[in-house]
């Protein structure tokens, strides 16, 4: 058996070379991705900060439309944030066939939104509660989620190519590719940051607001 189906049928063995492969043909990508967001963040850290309205309304209608999971069980929060990344991060990927956009306005529009929660958060909190609250599960988190996106925008870049005749790829292959890796690397990566947020994220929390 070869390297690459030793990966796809073996769901242990996730540092192969394939794996690690396929992460260097994304690192490019990855980087666009990273500093979208970043950028993206400190966009809606200002925003919040010269216009503390547009924090409150966003906080207000967050609440609106999520509010409703607080009083759910801890296993039902913990569901609704592994499928929330999940379906969102996929459509990001998937989507980015269509020239990269989704995968760039995905990442922008959710950096945008945690740099408003953060500043609005910090005029409540300490900065070490803010960061109790985003680094337990985000260290595992953003990761996925920026490398679904980069393998959307790669997706995208590659189906310019390809439309501009400069290269000979099947799309339909590579989005093949793009999804057997989210399913065996991504995901269950998601599911583990779901845990964290829910049952070791909120704890710690909880001791420091106490």
């Amino acid at each position: 058996m070869d390297t690459e189906e030793n990966f796809w049928n073996d769901p242990i063995r996730r540092t192969t070379p394939v794996v690690r492969a396929y992460l260097g043909l994304l690192r490019p990508y990855l980087l666009i991705i990273s500093s979208l967001f970043v950028v993206s963040v400190l966009t809606g850290y200002l925003a919040g900060y010269f216009n503390p309205e547009i924090a409150q309304q966003m906080m207000g209608q967050f609440e609106k439309s999520y509010g409703w999971i607080a009083g759910e069980s801890p296993l039902v929060i913990m569901l609704f944030i592994f499928a929330n990344n999940t379906l969102n991060s996929f459509i990001a990927m998937v989507l980015g066939v269509v020239f990269g956009l989704w995968p760039m306005l995905f990442i922008s529009i959710n950096g945008f939104f945690i740099g408003l929660v953060v500043f609005d958060s910090a005029r409540e909190i300490s900065i070490l509660i803010i960061l109790a609250a985003l680094i337990p599960h985000g260290i595992i988190e953003l990761p996925m989620i920026f490398i679904s996106a980069a393998m959307g925008l790669r997706l995208g870049y590659l189906t310019v190519l390809k439309i501009s005749g400069k290269v000979e790829i099947s799309i339909q292959k590579e989005l093949f590719q793009a999804v057997r890796f989210f399913f065996k690397l991504v995901v269950p990566l998601l599911f583990i940051a779901a845990i964290i947020e829910t049952f070791v994220t909120s704890a710690i929390v909880f001791m420091l607001m106490s």
